[in-house]
């Protein structure tokens, strides 16, 4: 029994030895970045729902990314309250903030990222085509994401995705949580040093 506890112990300090320490940042470390438009179509209060934005972020070694992004509606989506005249109101409604991400193999051609945005943003209700905010409300965002990334140039890459919004905090009775929580696809144009 001593003996087996011996080799033990002999072949974890030779390994020991032998180890190199790893760490997050080395001196092997590469950073790049990207930014580029981002397409989004999802349901807000059950309509069909396009929303345009934009992302940017720092890449550190090639797998980690940190940076930013935010996006607001280009349809217009019909609240259940109506104007002085007599005329429906609509949904204005943008968010943005931190956005993570992993990206697995991205020298693979082909490849996928985990993606989460953690932010805030507001809901209004204006009247047709305008941009007077009659009453508003802020709120809280989670939006994790699956994306696939097609490799197009080495400066370039298109991906899409499914994502999920979570949005809390709002107390207004202008839309519940759940009418701008939903599922989403969306379409990434990345531009950089990846």
């Amino acid at each position: 029994m001593k003996k087996t506890v011996l080799i033990f112990l002999m072949i974890f300090l030779v390994d020991s030895l032998w180890a190199e320490e790893q760490t997050l940042v080395s001196k092997d470390f590469e950073s790049g970045g990207y930014g580029g438009p981002v397409w989004k179509l999802t349901s807000i209060k059950g309509t069909t729902t396009a929303l345009i934005g934009g992302r940017g972020a720092w890449i550190l070694n090639h797998t980690f990314a940190i940076g930013g992004g935010g996006y607001g509606m280009i349809t217009q989506v019909k609240s259940d309250v109506l104007g002085e005249n007599n005329e429906p109101l609509y949904i204005d409604f943008g968010y943005g903030g931190l956005e993570l991400e992993y990206i697995h193999r991205s020298d693979n051609l082909i490849h996928w990222t985990i993606h989460t945005l953690l932010g805030g943003g507001s809901v209004a209700l204006v009247e047709d085509n305008s941009n007077n905010r009659l009453e508003s409300d802020n709120l809280f965002v989670v939006e994790p994401s699956l994306d696939v990334d097609l490799n197009i140039t080495n400066w370039f890459r298109l991906g899409m995705g499914v994502s999920y919004r979570l949005v809390t905090g709002l107390d207004s009775d202008i839309v519940s949580n759940s009418d701008l929580s939903g599922v989403g696809g969306l379409l990434i144009l990345k531009f950089g040093k990846f």
